[in-house]
């Protein structure tokens, strides 16, 4: 039973907390949708069984870790890392809850009312997709160097761009995805530009990550990957979820801008925060050498 036990891959006290927190995230989102009156606010974050799915697929994730000697590693991989991507949607849209909490503290901060049953989900899932991360992450310098692709960071970098280009051109004048000129005062604002600067800094990063300095400090590099990724892993699946069910129910408000410009910032910022998620990865193997 010892030789067993000595056996189990990876950090086993961090695969039983993620159990745990993957199981709690299950509980939590069954308990939410049996909660009446909840604030509409929360529907556009993500459907309804993307809590259970993500805790499903990461919970078969970690029983086949846990097996000595795994015989399928490729369907671990994909369960983990489909259970790890569907934990970070699930806890998308904390950041509104938090705000929505402290408008309770600073009245006209945000709409009133707060999904306090949502919130719950959201902040274990997030919880859940730290833990699961760390798993999926650990010991990255034991994996094959030539499978580190540094291609992610061009990925990465081209998918940062479109949002800050098009504010940009607006701020010049220009009028492309536009619906109108001058909508919404977009076009000739330079305080509106002001939004595109995290992004410009992203693409940075994504750059960064594959042509990196001599001078550049490792770690602030992977802190600034890593976080970044994770800001946007947050919103990102939240906004193209959000845009997605407009469509479908028909009460899409685009305002000035033109409904393609939506879906290729949404899309752009999902698909960045994967991008991004695995150039930071790259380098952190790449750079561990």
């Amino acid at each position: 039973m010892e030789a067993h036990r000595s056996r189990l891959p990876g950090n086993r006290p961090a695969i039983w907390i993620a159990a745990a927190l993957c199981a709690a995230v299950a509980a939590a989102a069954a308990v939410e949708q049996s909660v009446p009156d909840r604030p509409a606010y929360a529907e556009a974050f993500a459907p309804d069984w993307l809590p259970l799915a993500a805790a499903g697929l990461a919970l078969a994730g970690i029983a086949l870790r846990l097996r000595a000697r795994p015989r399928w590693p490729h369907l671990q991989g994909a369960l983990s890392w489909s259970g790890l991507l569907l934990m970070v949607w699930a806890a998308g849209g904390l950041p509104i809850d938090l705000l929505r909490v402290a408008g309770l503290v600073v009245p006209g901060l945000m709409p009133s009312g707060v999904d306090w049953p949502g919130l719950a989900t959201r902040a274990v899932a997030l919880a859940a997709a730290v833990v699961l991360a760390g798993l999926a992450l650990e010991r990255p310098a034991a994996r094959s160097h030539s499978g580190a692709a540094a291609w992610y960071g061009y990925v990465a970098l081209a998918l940062a761009l479109p949002y800050p280009v098009f504010k940009t051109w607006w701020a010049l004048g220009g009028t492309v995805g536009l619906r109108w000129p001058g909508a919404d005062g977009l076009a000739g604002s330079l305080a509106l530009w002001l939004p595109a600067v995290p992004w410009l800094l992203a693409a940075a990063v994504s750059l960064l990550l594959v042509s990196t300095p001599r001078w550049m400090p490792r770690r602030l590099l992977l802190a600034a990957g890593w976080s970044a990724a994770a800001i946007v892993a947050v919103v990102g699946p939240a906004a193209c979820w959000s845009l997605v069910s407009g469509l479908i129910g028909g009460d899409s408000d685009f305002g000035g801008m033109a409904g393609w410009v939506f879906g290729l910032f949404y899309s752009c910022w999902f698909l960045w925060a994967i991008a991004a998620a695995a150039a930071t990865w790259s380098y952190q193997v790449r750079s561990a050498a």
